[in-house]
């Protein structure tokens, strides 16, 4: 039985509570990561905090109001259980901990791929597509897409235009790009430093520009002036080894899915890939 041990990200970045926001932030952005594990005063697991608890929670201050506490996996723990218990939470990070509680590694969706690709290569992508794909008009403004990330959790939009052809993909990440930050503080602004190549730039990837409720501006603009052109995609009707190999080959958590026949079909995300590990037999 192959464990969570020999896939797992090992000695992950840790950040230890209590601490602000802002401190995590400075942590994601620094070390260039989406999650991390939460670890209390004697360094024991405590929870995970990522970029879109922090985008789902703006107006918190204490990194403490914001860490998600869930249930860890151990290093003995298979493949199947841990993939299964990611996939039907939904959960992007799944903390690995020895018998003490203590933190020694992290899953992603991402980790599981060289695994689908040996093992459940000749299932269909068909058969694992799961995940909602809402098209989006390429002139929609880019406030409603906001407004549409923030109340509804997808931020993944594949983008058409008024026939109803596809023309691309769009993320939270090439949105936040584009957002404009000022940089006035409030009084508990706490570590983001001007000096700090890491800090403004950075900080719009991980929409850390909520926290101290600096002033945003959206631009006046369409999705078109955002949307990723001729995006790399998956096929409806090919193996699953071809798509898993080209989301790891080029690190995307997701591919548009399109036919021949009929363009758009959907989107997969490599967390969908985890279905496989539902059936029993490779």
């Amino acid at each position: 039985m192959e464990t969570v041990s020999s896939i797992m990200t090992t000695d992950p970045v840790t950040f230890k509570i209590p601490g602000t926001v802002s401190d995590a932030v400075n942590v994601l952005i620094k070390n260039q990561i989406t999650g991390m594990p939460v670890v209390d005063a004697s360094g024991r697991y405590a929870g995970v905090i990522t970029r879109r608890d922090i985008f789902s929670k703006p107006e918190e201050t204490q990194a403490s109001m914001i860490t998600r506490t869930q249930r860890p996996v151990e290093l003995d723990t298979s493949l199947e259980e841990a993939a299964i218990l990611m996939l039907q939470e939904r959960r992007r990070h799944v903390v690995v901990v020895d018998s003490e509680k203590r933190v020694c590694g992290i899953l992603t969706p991402h980790d599981f791929l060289r695994t689908v690709e040996r093992d459940y290569g000749s299932v269909q992508v068909k058969d694992v597509m799961k995940s909602i794909a809402f098209p989006v008009w390429e002139g929609t403004p880019l406030r409603v897409i906001y407004m549409c990330m923030k109340m509804t959790g997808i931020f993944t939009y594949p983008v058409v235009d008024a026939q109803g052809n596809f023309r691309g993909l769009i993320t939270d990440r090439d949105l936040f790009d584009r957002i404009q930050i000022g940089t006035e503080r409030t009084d508990n602004s706490q570590t983001l430093s001007e000096d700090d190549p890491w800090s403004w730039e950075g900080v719009r990837n991980v929409v850390s520009y909520f926290i101290e409720k600096n002033k945003i501006t959206i631009p006046e603009e369409t999705l078109e002036s955002i949307t990723i052109h001729n995006p790399v995609v998956a096929h409806k009707n090919e193996k699953l080894q071809m798509a898993a190999r080209r989301m790891r080959d080029g690190n995307y958590n997701q591919l548009p899915v399109v036919s021949g026949r009929n363009g758009l079909e959907g989107i997969l995300l490599d967390i969908d890939l985890l279905s496989v590990f539902t059936h029993s037999d490779p």
